[in-house]
């Protein structure tokens, strides 16, 4: 099990991949994400059939060579087959409880928070962070909420009993003003995915996390 000070260095920096993205595979993506320096990756595939499970376990080798966290989105199932470091549940997914006793003690198990309300509503007692946004109007999540702002950023973290990761339109412009609110890291998808040099887009965003860029190893 991590301590929360060690997990929160863990998200500073965390990748989302885009399944959709028009030039660059999901594990392309996490390769210049790992080079720029990124600490967490989620795989994210809302299609994800069982043809996509190569290229899943070739992402884990990728964070597992690199000594990165590997988070799956939605699946517990999947992150169990994987061995994921853990897995991100939304409000709509499997109980938090439930993730926790399939995946074991030592997963990272973590839930997404949009107001909060749905803060005090949500049992985080099996959590171990949660994302929080939209933070800023985001157009990769077509089932995305209005966004909160930094005001509903802070006022979440200030009674948030776990690390907070921002999300939603974050870059690398508006970070430090979410790291100035409290977040313990920053999550990004099309900042990099869309970017027209999305290698140099990464970089930026890792120089304002504090992150160092790493010799990238191939795995598979």
């Amino acid at each position: 099990m991590y301590s929360s000070s060690h997990l929160r260095n863990r998200l500073r920096f965390y990748f989302i991949t885009d399944a959709q993205a028009p030039d660059l595979s999901p594990v392309r993506q996490v390769e210049i994400a790992i080079k720029a320096g990124a600490t967490t990756i989620q795989y994210r595939n809302k299609s994800f059939f069982l043809k996509d499970f190569d290229e899943a376990a070739a992402i884990r080798n990728l964070c597992k060579t690199h000594q990165v966290l590997f988070i799956i989105n939605d699946d517990i199932l999947l992150a169990k087959g994987l061995g994921a470091d853990g897995v991100h549940l939304g409000q709509e997914d499997a109980e938090l409880k439930l993730a926790r006793q399939i995946l074991g003690p030592d997963a990272i198990v973590g839930a997404s928070v949009s107001t909060i309300e749905e803060l005090l509503q949500t049992d985080l007692s099996a959590c171990d962070y949660i994302g929080v946004g939209p933070v800023f109007p985001t157009g990769t999540k077509t089932d995305a909420k209005a966004a909160i702002g930094l005001a509903g950023l802070k006022k979440i973290i200030d009674q948030s009993p776990v690390p907070v990761v921002a999300i939603g339109g974050i870059d690398a412009v508006n970070s430090p003003d979410c790291f100035s609110q409290g977040a313990a890291g920053v999550s990004m998808i099309s900042a990099i995915t869309r970017a027209d040099d999305p290698g140099q887009r990464a970089a930026e965003i890792a120089k304002v996390c504090g992150c160092l860029p790493r010799a990238l190893v191939s795995s598979w």
